[in-house]
């Protein structure tokens, strides 16, 4: 367990703002912060607001936790808060947006936005900002990468930012002890990969050496990526433009490549229904040995693992190259960008909400939403931030030390922070997560790891035809790709899979982005 003190926050953040990590959205001044939390009080009194968004299984959403308590404290603003479980939750919005019944508040992503802007749903949040969100507007100065979220010229959702982050993405990790153990040879590419989990098969028969999470889509979309293809829409930051993943010949690689390991049980057979849950359950008890994803979560698993293996350990492996070369991943970008919180149009007072949301991205909110309770959670020295060993040892034989933490009082990016900092998971996690943070900085520097970038601006009308071409190639898409990778002798029918994906539209699709992405010279 790393040693709680001072110096041990100033040590993170001193290397987090060596290596570049502190987002463009730093805390705002404190003038500006007082501003926005008396006038709240001020203009919110005994409003309630019902706040929807969706909950991971590993952080637990409590609607009276302390800071949401103290929040109404703060604001006078009163959250009836909605948890969805994640894996529901996209459901739970198309059926919202199509009776137009969107709750108060509701985290949503781009692709929403753009197809509900239009509609008159959501409200433009423009001249609320202007008057109402001193410390978001600031934010909004500072990273012009926001600017790309309007549509019209108009925002429509709040984003959810960082002011302080560990750099990860989605990436290959493996339990290296049996690599050690078995005298293994740890893998560099993903022909190597197949050997490696194939000899491990043969030592375990009983296991499934390689698990995910999130269905077919989330395993393709990782992996295509990695083969120098994708599966739906994606920029290639090579070629520079964006492409439909499931027309590229890589994206062909990458299905039988998955046809190989699930034909050879290396893959785990639920890989299409596993849900987070089971998927960390397999990792961390042993029954699978790999995974290609949030590399944050391994810790806990070995973690769980040394209580009955001290020697259990998964690690970082290097970035794994394709037969054709290709040697790239995802990484998560700066923030998260792609998520946002909008305010329904009809809501009884605009400007309520508007103050609420601003709260939290300043400096005194982001602290709240983060940390805690000051004095209760944690303490604060100037730029240092200590957890509170009375706090930590409450959750400290936790299987999960750091989601508990946050989920019993209320903070993170998975509690109700827009304005996340991941620095009380550097100080509860082992120190593998910063070796790990610094291996990724590293090859993001070589130029293996990316990002995607925020879609560009559409106009009304590619937004429309966007919104019909989606459906129908999201259709298709989810019918079809498990048959390549679960039945012999699919792939006699690949080419007229293609010749659909063009006929429902996927050239189109592929077109609008990029005619779009040439107007603003990207």
């Amino acid at each position: 367990m790393v040693k709680r003190t001072s110096k041990t926050i100033a040590v993170l953040m001193s290397s987090m703002l060596a290596t570049g990590t502190l987002a463009a959205c730093s805390p705002t001044s404190k003038g500006t912060d007082n501003k926005a939390a008396g006038d709240s009080k001020e203009a919110a009194k005994s409003i309630t607001v019902k706040w929807m968004r969706g909950e991971n299984p590993a952080q637990p959403l409590i609607k009276d936790s302390v800071v949401i308590k103290q929040l109404e404290v703060k604001t006078g603003v009163k959250i009836d808060l909605e948890a969805v479980p994640g894996s529901n939750y996209e459901d739970k919005k198309k059926t919202l947006f199509a009776t137009n019944n969107i709750p108060d508040l509701m985290m949503v992503t781009l692709t929403d936005i753009s197809n509900f802007a239009d509609t008159g749903m959501l409200l433009p949040l423009n001249d609320y900002i202007d008057k109402y969100a001193p410390n978001f507007k600031k934010i909004m100065q500072s990273n012009p990468e926001i600017n790309k979220l309007m549509i019209n010229g108009k925002l429509y959702g709040f984003p959810s930012l960082h002011r302080w982050q560990i750099d990860y993405g989605q990436l290959p990790m493996m339990r290296v002890d049996l690599l050690d153990k078995h005298n293994i040879k740890p893998p560099t590419t993903f022909d190597e990969l197949y050997q490696v989990l194939k000899k491990l098969k043969e030592i375990y028969p009983d296991s499934y050496p390689m698990t995910t999470r999130n269905g077919t889509k989330s395993l393709l979309d990782i992996l295509s990526f990695s083969f120098g293809g994708g599966y739906n829409i994606y920029y290639d930051p090579q070629k520079k433009k964006y492409q439909f993943g499931a027309l590229t010949p890589e994206f062909k690689d990458t299905l039988e490549y998955v046809h190989k390991l699930y034909k050879d049980k290396l893959l785990d057979p639920d890989y299409a229904v596993n849900t987070a849950q089971t998927w960390q359950e397999k990792l961390s008890s042993g029954k699978s040995f790999y995974f290609h994803d949030n590399i944050t979560f391994a810790t806990n698993f070995t973690k769980t693992l040394q209580a009955k293996e001290p020697q259990a350990k998964f690690d970082l492996l290097p970035v794994l190259g394709t037969a054709k070369g290709v040697k790239r991943n995802s990484m998560y970008p700066a923030g998260h960008l792609s998520e946002a919180h909008v305010i329904n149009a009809k809501t009884k007072d605009p400007v309520a909400l508007v103050k609420l949301i601003d709260f939290l991205y300043s400096e005194e909110g982001a602290d709240l939403l983060n940390f805690g309770i000051e004095g209760t959670h944690y303490t604060k020295k100037g730029s240092e931030y200590v957890i509170n060993d009375s706090l930590l040892n409450q959750f400290k034989d936790k299987q999960d030390p750091f989601r508990a933490m946050q989920s019993s009082i209320g903070t993170g990016y998975l509690g109700l922070a827009l304005l996340a900092d991941d620095r009380p998971q550097a100080v509860v996690s082992p120190p593998e997560l910063l070796k790990w943070d610094k291996t990724v900085k590293e090859a993001q520097a070589r130029g293996e790891l990316f990002a995607q970038p925020l879609d560009p601006q559409f106009t009304k009308e590619e937004r429309e035809k966007l919104k019909q071409l989606r459906s129908q190639v999201d259709t298709l898409m989810a019918q079809n790709v498990d048959k390549f990778i679960m039945n012999e002798g699919a792939f006699n029918e690949f080419d007229g899979f293609i010749k659909q994906l063009t006929d429902k539209g996927a050239l189109e699709i592929e077109k609008i982005y990029n005619d779009a992405n040439a107007r603003v010279g990207k």
